[in-house]
């Protein structure tokens, strides 16, 4: 059967006449040269001799034929929108150009046209020119940032569509950029001109309000330069952009809706025979906006100088806002750029210098100061405290001052450390005459140690395990401002803790006397605790000369004075 199937092919198997070596060649760059109907196409015919390229005939009313001189490639090049007058004021490229038919009256019709190279008369390639039907055109709103249009020189297409985003909703202001996707537009469109008119070829691109309010008429705006609209195609992807600036458009209310038409204007277009609107799109202009929030608008001295800011605006993705701080009458401490994210917010964080600490000053987003200002408050630590010698009854003492620059407490200590009391929460400023309370009552003469204490879980009640000294130094700066995790608080030094010390004995009334024995109970039940005296306590006034001297010591608590140097060396 094989057999069989070879000598079928062999007979019907007809070998295709070889070319001489010496006979002239032709071809087409590619056998079908397609085209939209309104563009620009380019042929391209290679040659080895002098010839003549034929387009279309007598059965197409279209008969083109340009002249190839010498050898090589020649690029043929046909606006099919202007291609109403002679040959040689919409061909470009070859030789001689004849027209063997009419002149067109309107742009070379869709249809599919016979291409042939002929040599000597002599036809050597044949192919074909496909001129398409206008597809159907359509238009999207985009917003983009003002400042794609600052620029001296007009855009480029890529420089656009990096900062386009699709939406509809606009800020005035920015740029409402419709893109229009168009094909066969790439003769008649003129960038300098979208009127309408002659000189446009009848294209008009404008906005046309829709919401008309009574007794109003409706506001229609064409694309001009006066206007604020910059055309710019990218004919290599069917594309035009119209950059609309909004910043003179109208608006009433919170938001003001238009409409982008493309109108074909029958008595200048060549297209069509009356006006037609090909490709439409909404634009919602609504007032630009911005809001400004700081999550940490007061940095307390433990907390780290790093500030996070966040916000939302109408304006568009991809606009660089600038975030300024400043004290009043000194230079800016900050000029931030921050960039609009795609869904319309933005963040930055910003980091303070140390000695920024203890500094109060506005932050605002320029322009937009009345809505967006803050005030940022940069605590520092600073504390003193004075305790000055005394007596008591042994159930409280008496702190003389006390200045806390952002609250907190006052504890009282044995020289062994052991806790006595803790004043009530003190607000952030001075205090005269801070009474702390003992938990238990103290028994003996004893030197005591006064500290200064901050509420960094600000909660205004003291915690060993949240609350920390104040120190010479400052605190320790934690990573975060969680200050209610006790993991933050460090006993690592920043300073010597801020205290004060003083020798307080007991009123001669107050010594606890020698128990008398008594008899043993016969009862079985327990007895009571006898509840510590009620004292009517009077504040001590400050002692003015600076220093803790102030009350006589007796000859026992004079021996106590000989170890608080030993106390504070320890504490501190």
């Amino acid at each position: 059967m094989l057999a069989a199937a070879l000598i079928l092919f062999a007979a019907l198997w007809v070998p295709t006449p070889a070319v001489a070596a010496d006979e002239p060649t032709a071809s087409f760059d590619q056998d079908v040269t397609t085209v939209t109907r309104g563009d620009v196409v380019e042929i391209r015919v290679s040659h080895s001799e002098p010839g003549t390229l034929h387009i279309g005939g007598d059965d197409y009313g279209y008969h083109l034929a340009v002249n190839l001189s010498g050898s090589g490639t020649t690029t043929i090049t046909i606006d099919t929108y202007n291609s109403t007058g002679a040959p040689e004021t919409y061909v470009s490229g070859g030789g001689n150009k004849t027209l063997h038919t009419a002149e067109l009256r309107r742009p070379l019709e869709p249809a599919t046209y016979m291409m042939n190279v002929t040599i000597g008369g002599v036809e050597r390639a044949i192919g074909q020119l496909e001129v398409e039907t206008r597809g159907n055109s359509s238009a999207t709103t985009n917003a983009a940032p003002a400042s794609v249009n600052e620029s001296d020189s007009k855009p480029k297409p890529e420089d656009i569509r990096e900062l386009l985003t699709p939406r509809e909703k606009v800020a005035k202001g920015d740029l409402a950029v419709i893109q229009l996707n168009e094909s066969g537009l790439e003769s008649a469109l003129n960038p300098n001109d979208v009127s309408g008119g002659a000189n446009a070829s009848g294209i008009e691109l404008s906005l046309n309000q829709l919401e008309v309010r009574p007794n109003h008429e409706q506001k229609t705006f064409i694309a001009t330069p006066e206007n604020g609209t910059t055309v710019v195609p990218d004919f290599d992807n069917d594309v035009v952009y119209v950059l609309w600036d909004t910043t003179d458009l109208p608006i009433e209310g919170d938001e003001e809706t238009y409409e982008a038409r493309l109108t074909l204007n029958g008595n200048h277009s060549d297209f069509v025979e009356e006006d037609t609107i090909t490709a439409r799109s909404r634009v919602r202009l609504v007032e630009s906006t911005v809001s400004l929030n700081v999550d940490n608008e007061t940095v307390y001295p433990w907390e780290s100088l790093r500030v996070d800011v966040n916000g939302k605006t109408t304006l568009a993705p991809g606009t660089t806002i600038e975030l300024r701080a400043r004290e009043p009458g000194e230079p800016f401490l900050k000029l931030v750029p921050i960039t609009v994210e795609k869904d319309g917010t933005f963040k930055q964080n910003l980091t303070f210098a140390p000695k920024d600490r203890g500094q109060s000053f506005p932050m605002w987003i320029r322009d937009y100061r009345d809505e967006t200002e803050r005030t940022m408050r940069l605590l520092e630590a600073d504390a003193n405290l004075r305790f000055v010698d005394q007596e008591t009854d042994g159930t409280f003492v008496t702190i003389s001052q006390v200045n806390l620059s952002v609250g907190g407490f006052v504890t009282v200590e044995t020289a062994d450390e052991e806790q006595l009391g803790t004043s009530s929460y003190l607000p952030p400023g001075s205090h005269k005459n801070v009474v702390v309370d003992f938990d238990r009552r103290q028994l003996t003469d004893s030197g005591l140690l006064a500290i200064a204490y901050a509420d960094r879980n600000r909660d205004e009640n003291f915690s060993r395990a949240f609350d920390a000294p104040y120190r010479t130094g400052g605190f320790n700066v934690t990573n975060t401002t969680n200050t209610t995790d006790s993991t933050n608080v460090t006993n690592e030094s920043a300073g010597t803790i801020v205290a004060d010390d003083a020798l307080v004995r007991l009123e001669p009334g107050a010594k606890t006397p020698t128990p008398t024995p008594t008899a043993e109970p016969t009862s079985t039940t327990t007895p009571t605790a006898t509840p510590y005296p009620v004292v009517e306590r009077t504040a001590l006034d400050p002692d003015d000369s600076g220093t803790n001297a102030g009350i006589p010591l007796s000859p026992g608590l004079a021996v106590v004075a000989l170890l608080l140097t030993g106390l504070l060396a320890r504490r501190l």
